[in-house]
């Protein structure tokens, strides 16, 4: 996908450090799935990998969509939208909105259920709704967003698990996810999940996310689970400490591209797009090897139709979805 050979760190990283790690990257003409893997190199040219063992690959996995004529295709940019959520233009249907729904979800952190809306500075965490979202470059979108912030507990989150949504083929999840302006402390992962029919959990995709003047907007083709009936969740964790934390979900949404049609080997696809081209600031090296677990991929879907729902209640949803989310950071 175009990029460098390797890429130097601009400083030294010490043990338990956080640094952004960037590489640009540039999408080939033709249609297609790609997928590249890296390593980090140590000075004297050995290279290591991450996870338990040191020696599992990052990788990237991308899909180029071929355009055609008359349909909209590309990921629209959320933050220059001149029409609101609510009048969808005639080639975009808005189905679902996740902050004007956002009560309608059960909202929970590490410390329990929580109110919706809740109430800022809550150190169990809390949702607010806003009418408006001030973005960490500065810049203000007028569109209904959420304001989450999770629990202060160590490896703190909070999470919301939406009402049951019947998936149609050319269903979109739709968001720009960042950090509110000024909240420089901000490090958190976004993660976007669901519930099937049996209450059983499956990650579709995560973001990890620092105060770096950057937000990203985000487009996961659904189309892989039409005909299944899913509780969507909505979940924000901290990278180490919860203090300023404070993560935005810009106009979530499901839309629904006319058109589309899933096929067997479809999978839901997610794509993480900055506001400006990052630098390149990594010490990576490409490599060959696929082994790779990290959370810039989502999972495999399971294939669409219609299953009779096992009888669940709420809680033993909540506790499944947390208990999955754990283990997806670590086992803690």
């Amino acid at each position: 996908m175009g990029a460098p050979a390797s890429v130097s760190l601009p400083l030294n990283v010490a043990p338990q450090q956080t640094i952004d790690v960037a590489v640009n990257l540039t999408a080939p003409d033709a249609a297609g799935q790609y997928q590249g893997f890296w390593q980090l190199q140590t000075a004297d040219g050995g290279n290591f990998g991450v996870g338990a063992s040191a020696r599992e690959h990052i990788w990237v996995k991308i899909r180029v969509i071929e355009q055609t004529v008359g349909t909209l295709t590309a990921t629209p940019n959320l933050l220059s939208a001149t029409a609101p959520i609510s009048q969808p233009t005639s080639a975009l249907t808005v189905l679902y909105d996740f902050a004007g729904n956002a009560c309608a979800a059960q909202w929970q952190s590490n410390t329990g259920v929580l109110p919706c809306p809740g109430t800022d500075g809550d150190s169990h965490g809390f949702v607010l709704t806003l009418n408006q979202a001030k973005l960490e470059d500065g810049s203000t979108a007028a569109l209904p967003t959420l304001l989450t912030f999770p629990s202060g507990s160590a490896d703190g989150y909070i999470l919301a698990v939406y009402p049951d949504y019947q998936v149609q083929a050319g269903d979109h999840f739709q968001t720009t996810v960042g950090c509110e302006l000024n909240a420089t402390s901000c490090s958190v992962l976004f993660r976007l999940s669901y519930l099937d029919s049996a209450g059983t959990p499956h990650d579709l995709w995560s973001l990890g996310e620092f105060y770096d003047g950057k937000y990203f907007d985000e487009d996961i083709d659904l189309s892989a689970l039409a005909g299944q009936q899913i509780k969507l969740v909505l979940s924000t964790a901290s990278l180490g400490s919860s203090d300023g934390d404070r993560a935005l979900w810009v106009a979530p949404r499901i839309v629904h591209f006319p058109g589309e049609v899933p096929t067997s080997e479809s999978t839901a696809t997610a794509t993480a797009q900055p506001t400006s081209a990052p630098s390149l600031t990594p010490t990576l090296t490409p490599t060959s090897v696929p082994k790779a677990t990290v959370t810039l991929t989502p999972t495999a879907m399971p294939p669409a139709g219609n299953q009779n729902p096992a009888p669940s209640s709420i809680q033993q949803i909540v506790n499944s979805i947390i208990s999955f989310i754990q283990k997806l950071l670590g086992g803690k």
